[in-house]
This record gives C-alpha cells, structure tokens and sequence, in this order.
C-alpha cells in the first residue's frame, strides 16, 4: 500500500450483482485494516477504511453499457477520521470469444471492460476524483462461480483540509494538488 499507509493490510468484503439482457448493478461492501504510518499525525498506531459501492448499467444492444452509481468511503485512524459520498458515471463493454465447429459455438475466453469516473461529492477534506477501471476475467455475464477482476484507479486530490474556517490556509491546502494511483486484484466467488 502507499499513500503513508503501511505496507501490508487484508481486506475482506462482499456485495450482490445482477447481470441480464439489458441491466447490470451492483452492490458491494469492504473492510480493510490499512493503518497510516507516514501522514504528519503521528504517532498512528490503528486505523482502518470502509467502503461501500453501488451503481446501475444500462446495456445496449450492441453489448456496450452505461450508467452511474455511488461510492462512500472512510479512513479512521487513531487520531482522525476522512470520508465522503462520491457520484460516479461510466460504462464499458462485455467481450466474448467463441470457437465454432460446424454446428456449435461455445465461448472460450471472455472478459469485462468497464470505466467509471469518480467524481468528489462531499469530500470536502482532499476533492478526490479520477477514473476507476476494471476488467474481470471472465465477463460476470459468463455462467462461472470464480471471477478475478483487476483494478486500477488514477485519482487527483489536493492536500487535506485541516481548518476550513481558515481561509487562507484552505486556499494553501487545496492549491496542492497530487495525482496518486492505485491497483486492486480480487479474487471472487459467485454462490
């Protein structure tokens, strides 16, 4: 991990999804004992973030999507606690490949593509916002029990407001702006 969190945190967590012809949502919760070990509020012994994400895909015809959702997120941390509410929109594409025979066809590989763009919301703190892709192996249209799904997300932010009643250290703060990166590989099991 980055971002002044320690190296190493476990993650657990677990959500619903609904794929059909033309509607694909998802819900999602997780839990992570990522602890800050380098933020200038130190010493940072404890700490943890939670995450909740929901969103809604309208899919063409043509096996393209599009649609937005939510996602809400909180550090907690000895000595403080960071978070918000952040829309999203974005959308993506199912891709199948399939062998034929001479009478059958049968899906040999497929996978999901899928962008969405966070925006800040309500995080007043640091104004994260970037795009967050996904790509699953194989596509959760795909009949399967076992997904992987990889993560990349590209987020700008600018330093975190300390004292908002203070204007001219909040122009300073928000003035300092950053991008960051980070990536995710989950492993997942569909009852």
């Amino acid at each position: 991990m980055g971002g002044g969190y320690a190296p190493l945190a476990w993650e657990g967590g677990g959500g619903l999804r609904i794929d059909s012809r033309h509607f694909l949502a998802f819900a999602e919760g997780s839990y992570d004992n990522g602890h800050k070990t380098n933020d200038d509020d130190q010493p940072n012994p404890k700490g943890h973030d939670r995450e909740l994400a929901a969103a809604t895909y309208f899919r063409f015809s043509s096996g393209w999507f599009a649609g937005m959702g939510a996602r809400w997120s909180q550090l907690s941390t000895t000595n403080y606690t960071k978070g918000g509410w952040r829309p999203t929109f974005g959308g993506g594409k199912d891709y199948f490949h399939k062998k034929c025979a001479i009478e059958d066809c049968i899906s040999d590989f497929s996978m999901r593509l899928g962008v969405d763009y966070v925006l800040p919301g309500t995080d007043h703190s640091n104004a994260v916002q970037g795009p967050l892709v996904s790509v699953y192996f194989p596509s959760p249209s795909a009949k399967g029990h076992i997904f992987f799904r990889e993560t990349l997300g590209i987020y700008e932010f600018h330093d975190t407001v300390t004292e908002p009643s203070n204007l001219t250290l909040t122009s300073q703060q928000i003035g300092q702006r950053s991008v960051t990166s980070f990536g995710e590989l989950t492993l997942m099991y569909r009852f």
